[in-house]
């Protein structure tokens, strides 16, 4: 089911992102508009509960995924809505079968859009169900999330990184099914030559300051790390909507927290005449490798990757092997499928796919970035505390090797990425 209001075009079986962080954001985004709602944390706890879960249940015999006494059990929830106590289920119950959360919803919404709507879409269809103790949102929540998450994305301004907002179908099944996709014209124009230009200039200023990380068998091919330190476009390219939303849907599992996190934002430059990387795939787990998704990266030419300069190629479905290629496999591979497109689009693969950079063949360098994700779990796995943030200086100083391993000090510090120039960075 779907319908217009006012320019926007609201698909009912589509969800949004429901985590922590999201309902931060939108909370945030509505603060300032709850004037002559009785209690704003009683709306803010009701908005909480069908922002995260589809049917809350208001029984607290037992935990489940849709209980509302998991919510009462943790911290994340009072810290985003910023209270020490949440209201007791029985008030926000009674609150919400009052329709007073579709009234104060409606409020909301007439002073986010500025207009009238027809109040037939704003009416509540609360239902409740005796034996389960079920309520689902109503329609008008569902609305309102919709707009907010638009308006959102509208005041980032990262629309100008490109004007797709949004993987299609078919590259959500070629990744499942190959383990690679590609969106050719992903880029706008201004930002794949703003690119193009920065990336030059880091490699360049490295080269000369001797710290440039050079690899492969000539050692000539260059990498450049850290560069979300290194000019804010990186930062921009790394939220903006499209890759966001692939990211999201890609390492979605039934959690409210976070997704995934960046592993690395590198660019790779190929140098005229390199040799093929040995093919690979992008995990460090034991085989056999967890069939669910562990790394995701995407690939961002910067020129025309082309079957004689270097361009990425992959040996299709080989993530469903969940192993790393051994020399037999490896003699039976050829070429694989040697990725053509032009410079600005963007290719995307999981990370247990066998894939290399092909040999290039020409006079001239082969650029591209690579944006490295991870599902955020493993940063829970060796990490629960932020040590890093959290152990003074002085102490971290004071401990043994073994110690300062244990809690990542200094840990893949690679050569060049200290190297920034506040030159560049004002580009």
């Amino acid at each position: 089911m779907s319908f217009l209001m006012a320019g926007y075009e609201f698909d009912l079986e589509l969800g949004h992102r429901r985590t922590y962080m999201s309902l931060k954001e939108s909370l945030a985004y509505i603060d300032s508009l709850m004037d002559g709602i009785e209690s704003h944390i009683s709306f803010k706890t009701a908005f909480s509960f069908f922002f995260l879960i589809d049917c809350p249940e208001f029984d607290h015999r037992a935990h489940s995924s849709n209980s509302i006494q998991t919510f009462y059990a943790n911290h994340y929830l009072r810290n985003v809505i910023e209270v020490d106590i949440l209201p007791s289920s029985e008030l926000i119950y009674s609150y919400i079968n009052s329709k007073g959360f579709s009234r104060d919803l409606e409020k909301v919404i007439l002073r986010l859009c500025k207009f009238k709507v027809d109040s037939d879409l704003l009416k509540s269809e609360a239902r409740f169900d005796h034996l389960v103790k079920r309520i689902t949102p109503p329609i008008s929540f569902m609305y309102l999330v919709s707009i907010i998450n638009k308006r959102i994305n509208e005041d980032s301004g990262l629309n100008y990184i490109s004007s797709l907002s949004s993987p299609s179908k078919d590259i959500y099944r070629e990744i499942k099914e190959k383990g690679y996709a590609v969106e050719h014209d992903f880029l706008s124009k201004e930002v794949l030559s703003k690119l193009q230009m920065i990336v030059d200039e880091i490699s360049l200023y490295e080269k000369n300051n001797g710290t440039a990380y050079l690899y492969g068998q000539e050692g000539n091919n260059q990498r450049i790390y850290n560069l979300l330190s290194k000019h804010p476009v990186f930062h921009d390219l790394l939220i903006c909507p499209y890759l966001t939303t692939l990211c999201n849907n890609i390492f979605e599992r039934p959690t409210f927290h976070e997704k995934y996190g960046l592993n690395s934002l590198t660019a790779h430059i190929v140098a005229p005449g390199a040799s093929a990387i040995p093919w690979h795939l992008d995990s460090i787990f034991p085989e056999p490798i967890p069939a669910h998704m562990i790394r995701f990266i995407c690939i961002i030419s910067l020129d025309k990757f082309t079957s004689e300069n270097g361009a990425t190629a992959f040996v299709p479905e080989s993530h469903n092997k969940l192993k790393v290629p051994t020399p037999e496999d490896i003699q039976s591979i050829g070429d694989g499928d040697i990725i053509s497109c032009d410079a600005g689009s963007l290719i995307m693969f999981n990370g247990a796919t066998w894939h290399h950079s092909s040999a290039n063949k020409t006079n001239k360098k082969r650029r591209g970035l690579m944006l490295s994700f991870a599902a955020s779990y493993f940063m829970e796995i060796c990490g629960e505390e932020e040590h890093l943030s959290i152990i003074p200086k002085k102490s971290m100083e004071s401990f043994s090797p073994k110690v300062k391993q244990m809690v990542g000090y200094q840990r893949a510090i690679k050569k060049g990425a200290k190297d920034i120039s506040e030159r560049i960075t004002c580009l």
